[in-house]
């Protein structure tokens, strides 16, 4: 396993110094050529004419290619800029999602007090029967629920494409939109109460997964929720946040 993953790590580094060395050779054989053919005509060309021919096409086989990498290193580091602020505002938003739905699951659990990370943690060791048991869903729940769902997996759709997520991120949240969607569909259709209970666990197993799914995304959180009321005098918003 200790092999796999070290490999698992090294291979997508020779892919990116192999896509780098593919896009800057064409770039490199021009300048090279140029200098070349320039140092050739110094000693080899005894005509004025002849040689600022050969003169100017050099000075074109190495200024073009230095303006076409200057023009990709400039376009490259806008690209990775516009990727840092998309991936910056997705996390924002999910992370958002995420501490609404907590605070969701709480009230429908009749829990008080002060939300924290521990409390967060520690809601994975509730049990089902506990779940079912204690919960208490109101309707206004189950439609906040619907349009977090919703809204998460236009996330998942949205920024997968883009690949500003990791696969595991991916995974993780459509994980979660999925058992969101199965808990309201379940309620709806007047289910087991076991079975609600349940999908609750998976959706708060789902939110701890998605916080130990990168060091920045749970900063970003541990901000959000730094910011945040207690429970007991917050009010879930009336829709997802856009």
């Amino acid at each position: 396993m200790t092999i796999r993953g070290g490999y698992d790590k090294i291979r997508p580094m020779k892919n990116k110094i192999r896509n780098f060395l593919l896009r800057v050779l064409p770039y490199i054989v021009s300048i090279a050529g140029g200098v070349v053919l320039f140092s050739v005509s110094l000693d080899n060309v005894r005509d004025p004419a002849i040689e600022g021919l050969i003169s100017n096409i050099s000075a074109s086989l190495l200024a073009i290619p230095l303006v076409f990498l200057l023009y990709d290193y400039t376009t490259t580091r806008v690209s990775r800029r516009l990727r840092e602020s998309l991936v910056a505002g997705m996390n924002d938003k999910i992370n958002t999602i995420m501490l609404h739905v907590i605070l969701i699951l709480r009230r429908m659990m009749k829990l008080r007090g002060r939300l924290t990370r521990g409390g967060i943690i520690s809601m994975r060791n509730w049990t089902d029967s506990r779940i079912a048991r204690q919960m208490q869903i109101r309707g206004e729940y189950i439609e906040l629920l619907r349009q977090y769902y919703e809204e998460l997996e236009n996330l998942v759709l949205g920024f997968g494409k883009e690949n500003a997520m990791s696969p595991d991120q991916v995974r993780t949240l459509a994980a979660m939109a999925r058992e969101m969607s199965r808990m309201v569909a379940m309620h709806k259709l007047g289910g087991n109460r076991r079975i609600v209970a349940r999908h609750i666990k998976n959706i708060i197993i789902a939110v701890n997964d998605w916080l130990d799914s990168g060091a920045n995304v749970a900063k970003n959180f541990d901000d959000i929720l730094a910011a945040a009321t207690t429970p007991a005098a917050a009010t879930p918003v009336a829709g997802a946040q856009k």
